[in-house]
């Protein structure tokens, strides 16, 4: 089975700088260690594509067509198909002070953001900055390895598969996903009831859900709250519990302990 356009498929791949051999983006953790650019916080497993809906540089996404589950490929992708060439009328000079009003004290090499922009300050001197807001990685050719994990054919794998691109942090096997007719139903595991935005994350799945797939017309999100047992007071073994009501005859009471 070939991929084409519209395909679900998990993809591994890592993507480096051709000129430097810099990887700046990998999804496979031994490769991200081996290559030190690791990162703890950073889940690293096959990403979820969906051919042709630009979710990755366009040259990687060409290159998976016609490519089978299991195959792999190293490919160089030139920087019309990566992140463009570079644009000088995108290098600007602006005044330091205006910078410093915004609280930011300028320096080479730092990324800000301006009017919404991001940008990366080159040189500073004479109280002008010279800014670039052309990509970090704009003129660059671009070496990616890639391997095709899986071919998704099954609609409910799929969306748990969507949905996982929005909640990483929990395991997607604890969604429970059943349809009846054109009403699909999505049992929430209880992580997710106290996350933060979980009513946004709800609706992008909702407009995933509407946007890949035209069978349903509801999408129901079921919470399960598990009522714990109250535990019952510890019974006194009767042995143990008559020598304390035995104790408690002999010791004498305070009115008798004051008259002697």
């Amino acid at each position: 089975m070939s991929i084409k356009n519209g395909d679900f498929v998990l993809v591994d791949y890592i993507l480096k700088v051709k000129d430097t051999g810099e990887v700046f983006d990998v999804t496979i953790e031994e490769e991200a260690k081996a290559t030190n650019v690791y990162n703890p916080e950073i889940i690293y497993e096959p990403r979820l594509i969906i051919v042709g809906e630009g979710w990755v540089i366009k040259g990687l996404e060409e290159a998976l067509i016609d490519m089978q589950e299991g195959s792999e490929k190293t490919i160089e992708i030139p920087p019309e198909k990566a992140f463009g060439e570079r644009d000088p009328s995108k290098v600007k000079t602006i005044s330091a002070r205006e910078l410093t009003k915004q609280g930011i004290t300028p320096r080479p090499g730092m990324r800000i953001n301006i009017n919404g922009a991001m940008a990366i300050i080159r040189s500073v001197g004479s109280g002008r900055v010279i800014v670039d807001f052309n990509h970090p990685l704009s003129g660059k050719v671009i070496i990616s390895k890639i391997i095709v994990r899986k071919i998704i054919t099954d609609t409910i794998e799929k969306i748990r598969e969507l949905i996982h691109m929005r909640i990483r942090n929990i395991p997607k096997e604890k969604f429970i996903i059943s349809k009846i007719d054109s009403i699909l139903t999505i049992e929430m595991p209880e992580e997710t009831f106290l996350m933060d935005d979980i009513k946004y994350i709800k609706r992008g799945i909702v407009r995933d859900i509407g946007k890949y797939f035209k069978d349903f017309t509801s999408v129901q999100f079921i919470e399960t709250y598990n009522i714990k047992p109250r535990e019952q007071p510890k019974e006194q073994p009767k042995e143990e519990a008559k020598e304390q009501s035995e104790k408690l005859s002999e010791k004498p009471s305070e009115e008798q302990s004051t008259k002697e």
